[in-house]
């Protein structure tokens, strides 16, 4: 269960840090808690250039640092555009039509103090390049000869780097550490689930987060969305959390005005009822042309470099943890409740001991 463990306790201790929760963080945090979708949001929380910058370098579009980067951007925002006047026929106002800068547009679209018809538009142009940019990156994925071997272990690698940097800068964590489900363990999946195609499992690359106190495990999915996945990465409709309680939810989402929480989906059905876990599904951009062999092309701006390997986020805290690995909840004990199922679609009945 805890293969390849990223030795956390090897390294020196530091005095631990509260991270400072902004809006944009809870409202990502919520996102990754209930499975929404951020083409339903209706504003964004951008105050800056810099931040901006921060958030395009995690979808490996680095504006201040590759000119490439920042036509790219200007790329996709005119295909958004196009949409939404020769698809759509809309009008789109000349200075939503053309920013000076596109990282402008982004500021635009966070203006919450009134209402604004331009921070509409400007949402709508977002949402159209991160379904565009999405779908670029599935088409350089088919374009680039590259190996998912490949790709899973870049992930794997830049995740696990990721953690080092999360507690060498003193967040409060007991464990950070991360597996690559086995084609066995595939196979059992797929034949315990009512989907059996591969495409439904998330899990081949999953990384497990303990945090020393429940109060920071929403810190915990605010820093990944800060430093390593971008937010709108998120999957929708496949978070699961049973261990924050629907009143620590509400009250998170009194902090965002305008934020209203989901449906939440049902439970795994393989899962003991006293088991208590978050989990997210993200499709972590990682670029390509990092995988060794593969050359970049002359122009970068038509596709970029970025291609999705999709990872799984589980967070617990240490509390928590102990009593998930105790009892009924045993992971163990999981697994085996999988193989009965298994066992039954396949005609054959088995007992816990498997004789």
């Amino acid at each position: 269960m805890r293969a390849d463990l990223l030795e956390l306790d090897a390294l020196p201790p530091l005095p631990p840090v509260t991270p400072v929760m902004e809006p944009m963080d809870v409202e990502s945090a919520l996102l990754a808690l209930t499975g929404g979708s951020v083409v339903d949001w209706t504003a964004l929380r951008f105050a800056t250039h810099d931040e901006v910058n921060s958030f395009l370098a995690l979808w490996k579009c680095d504006v201040t640092r590759h000119a490439w980067a920042r036509e790219r951007l200007r790329y996709l925002y005119n295909q958004a555009i196009n949409y939404l006047e020769e698809h759509l026929r809309l009008t789109i106002r000349p200075e939503v039509r053309r920013p000076d800068d596109v990282r402008d547009a982004f500021l635009a679209a966070s203006e919450r103090e009134r209402f604004s018809r331009d921070r509409i538009q400007y949402c709508a142009v977002l949402k159209l390049m991160h379904v565009i940019n999405h779908l670029e990156m599935q088409e350089l994925r088919a374009q680039v000869a590259v190996r998912d071997v490949d790709l899973t272990q870049l992930a794997y690698d830049i995740v696990l780097a990721k953690a080092d940097q999360m507690r060498r800068g003193g967040f409060p964590l007991r464990a950070f550490y991360g597996n690559k489900k086995s084609r066995p363990s595939v196979i059992t999946k797929l034949l315990a689930k009512r989907e059996a195609t591969a495409a439904t499992i998330f899990d081949k690359l999953r990384f497990r987060i303990v945090t020393e106190r429940r109060d920071d495990l929403v810190p915990a999915i605010a820093w990944l969305c800060r430093n390593l996945i971008p937010f709108p990465a998120i999957t929708p409709g496949e978070s699961h959390n049973n261990l924050l309680r629907p009143d620590e939810l509400h009250d998170l989402s009194r902090l965002v005005p305008g934020f209203s929480l989901p449906p939440q989906p049902p439970a795994n059905p393989h899962s003991n009822t006293v088991y208590r876990v978050i989990n997210f599904i993200a499709e972590l951009p990682v670029s390509v042309y990092d995988v060794p062999g593969v050359a970049p092309p002359r122009n970068r701006a038509l596709l970029g470099e970025a291609v999705m390997v999709t990872v799984e986020f589980q967070l617990v805290d240490a509390e928590t943890d102990t009593i998930n690995e105790s009892g009924e909840s045993r992971h163990e004990l999981y697994k085996d409740r999988q193989a009965v199922r298994v066992y039954e679609r396949l005609g054959r009945k088995r007992g816990r001991t498997g004789r």
